[in-house]
């Protein structure tokens, strides 16, 4: 591994090379890190370069010490320290109650090596080089790293969070409310037009790799046959009278059977990298309670669309929290409660408690109720889904939502003096129906009204006349404010769904996000850096673009079958952004191989797609696929004609890869 940055300095034009020998000095090398170490420190130094001031006045010296303190502290030391001190340069800020608009000095920026742009914005309070800031000192906050620690810590942590919900008694005060809330504003789910699919994740079984294996593997669950095929809405189920049935969801009815075997209800729990201070739990569920959990989850989203919720949750768009961060920031009337584990928080007696029966029926029969340990050990849960289930998102959102309604009743109730009755008598439809009609659409000034409210999993936009409501109700629900992370009052800073806001200016970093860098040869890999060279470019920091540019395109990326000659230079340059590529203005394509298709009539390129594995199955399994083709096919809804349809292919995709492939010049 060997990587080479040019840099223009006070003396000329200097080299810093990051290879080998120099990960090797780090206090916390280890084999499995080397590779994405040695990529983000030279990008990280190369980040420096493109300082808003001039980055030709910069000493060599500079990039020097800074290689140094990398090489004795340690990279992950360091991207913490610096990722704790962009968060006290941020919350210092205040829009009242300060006699800088910049907040107070930090002395910690002495020992950075952008003490310089930190002291020209003190005294300019320039928007472009707080970013700058702020993207140099969050630059590795997501950096791929690899430590075993973090997998003890977070399992530590998921075992408190299962006894703490073990232990937790949910008061009347609360459930009734959230209840009422629930039941006047959900409609009753029905499941019309139930199309269950796979998803695109692992399972819980082992060795079950794309639709294929899954298809084999989709076993009977007795509860889901009970409720959703032979019940009755009107009895306990959903059933028979909604017209669902086995033949028409299974891809193999015959399948569905006990005497073809049992579906688990056991997920398995996993830990996947989070940021350079600890792992994320998620649960790979069973085959077939994840096929009707996906689809299930379309039933939820129309049902919210259809409720008055729907003001509130837009699950398929992040950028209204945006929206209301940006205006937070710059007013103080709307602040930001980020949450922490808040999926595996939702305990499943609260949404027995609260949720009304028509939605606990699919909610509870897809549901896992136990997981399997690290260990090998199964252990029941008390949350009621853990990330993974397809339903754990909606579910989190609406809980959320109806705690922001309760705050709101709660503090009109208070402003009601003349009324005499306790708030569980005051809380009648009528007046839920009053309180939702307070929450303006739009954010702005408004005498009397609520701000808007904005969920998203666990970023909370809310009035700040309702915070400390909504936090008070968590905390008494089993949830934990991340108080570090949630921003209120007269800070200037507000961040929900990645856009972090000084003051009304947008000054959300760019972080090295580039996954896989151990396996070179990898979509993640690819697709991650690609897109961080065309971030790099749309926001200026063209020493960074340039250098992870050149690092992809020298790759030998691949190796011709017959020759066994090394290709180079197999990303295609686009002008979509949505595209895959590498974004150019006017993109020439010279460095890929070309031919003209006769069969197509059009210039083609060899290049690199991501695209999907197409495993070609034996005739025996097709009429399977087919089947489950043509229920995915009839899924999306009226079809004027057998078009689409027959020209599904009739092959397995196992996810998504990178490929060498012929595509439209």
């Amino acid at each position: 591994m060997r990587h080479e940055v040019f840099l223009n300095t006070s003396s000329g034009r200097r080299s810093i090379i990051i290879d080998d020998d120099f990960c090797h000095s780090l206090s916390d090398y280890s084999v499995d890190n080397a590779e994405s170490i040695g990529l983000f420190v030279a990008s990280w130094v190369t980040l420096l370069a493109d300082s808003p001031l001039d980055p030709s006045n910069k000493p060599s010296s500079l990039y020097t010490k800074f290689l140094n303190r990398i090489s004795v502290q340690g990279v992950k030391a360091l991207v913490l320290g610096y990722a704790d001190l962009s968060h006290q340069l941020v919350s210092s800020h205040l829009l009242m109650g300060s006699s800088s608009s910049t907040g107070e000095w930090i002395d910690g920026f002495k020992d950075t090596p952008v003490f310089f742009e930190y002291n020209r914005y003190f005294k300019t309070g320039d928007v472009g080089l707080l970013r700058y800031l702020y993207t140099f000192l969050n630059f590795g906050k997501k950096l791929d790293f690899v430590d075993s620690a973090f997998n003890d810590a977070a399992f530590r942590g998921w075992t408190d969070i299962e006894n703490r919900l073990n232990d937790l008694k949910l008061l009347d005060k609360d459930v009734i409310p959230l209840k009422r809330i629930l039941s006047r504003v959900l409609p009753t789910l029905t499941l019309q037009d139930f199309r269950p699919k796979f998803g695109p994740g692992s399972v819980q079984e082992r060795g079950i790799r794309g639709r294929i294996d899954k298809l084999r593997s989709l076993r009977f669950d007795p509860l889901i046959d009970r409720f959703l095929f032979h019940g009755h809405a009107g009895m306990y189920g959903m059933g028979e009278d909604q017209g669902l049935s086995a033949s028409k969801v299974i891809p193999d009815p015959g399948n569905w059977s006990s005497a073809k075997g049992v579906s688990s209800r056991t997920a398995r729990l996993r830990f996947v990298p989070k940021n350079m201070k600890t792992a994320r739990s998620i649960c790979m569920e069973p085959n077939t309670l994840m096929y009707f959990q996906q689809g299930i989850l379309p039933q939820f989203l129309r049902a919210i669309d259809a409720s008055p919720l729907s003001r509130f949750i837009d699950i398929r768009n992040q950028e209204r929290n945006k929206v209301l961060a940006c205006f937070g920031s710059a007013t103080s009337e709307i602040d930001t409660i980020d949450l922490s584990a808040a999926s595996d928080s939702v305990s499943i007696q609260l949404v027995k408690d609260i949720f009304p029966p028509s939605w606990l029926i699919p909610m509870l029969v897809t549901r896992s109720h136990s997981v399997i340990l690290p260990d090998g050990s199964v252990r029941l849960i008390r949350k009621f889904a853990p990330m993974g289930s397809a339903l754990c998102f909606p579910t989190q959102c609406i809980i959320f939502a109806a705690v922001g309604v309760y705050a709101a009743c709660l503090h009109v109730y208070e402003a009601d003096a003349i009324s005499s009755l306790s708030f569980i008598d005051w809380l009648t439809p009528s007046k839920i129906d009053h309180v939702l009609s307070l929450f303006s659409e739009e954010p702005g000034y408004f005498r009397g009204a609520f701000q808007p409210m904005a969920i998203y999993g666990d970023d909370i936009c809310i009035d700040r006349r309702l915070t400390d409501f909504v936090k008070s109700i968590l905390s008494r629900l089993g949830f934990s404010v991340n108080e570090t992370k949630s921003f209120v009052g007269s800070q200037a800073f507000r961040e929900s769904c990645g856009g972090f806001y000084m003051s009304g200016h947008d000054i959300s970093p760019t972080y090295f996000r580039i996954k896989g860098v151990r396996r070179k040869l990898s979509a993640s890999h690819v697709v991650s850096q690609v897109h961080l060279i065309n971030e790099c470019r749309r926001l200026g920091y063209y020493h960074t673009y340039r250098f992870l540019h050149s690092s992809l395109m020298t790759w030998e990326c691949h190796r011709s079958l017959r020759s066994k000659t090394a290709v180079k230079n197999s990303i295609p340059y686009v002008s979509d952004p949505s595209s895959f590529g590498i974004v150019a203005n006017e993109p020439r394509n010279n460095h890929l191989r070309s031919r003209y298709n006769t069969s197509y009539q059009k210039d083609e390129v060899r290049a690199w797609t991501i695209s999907y594995d197409f495993v070609r199955e034996p005739g025996g399994l097709l009429p399977l696929v087919d089947a489950y083709e043509h229920m995915r096919w009839w899924a999306r809804g009226p079809q004027t004609d057998t078009t689409d349809f027959m020209s599904v292919s009739r092959s397995d995709t196992g996810g998504a890869g990178l490929r060498w492939r012929w595509i439209p010049a």
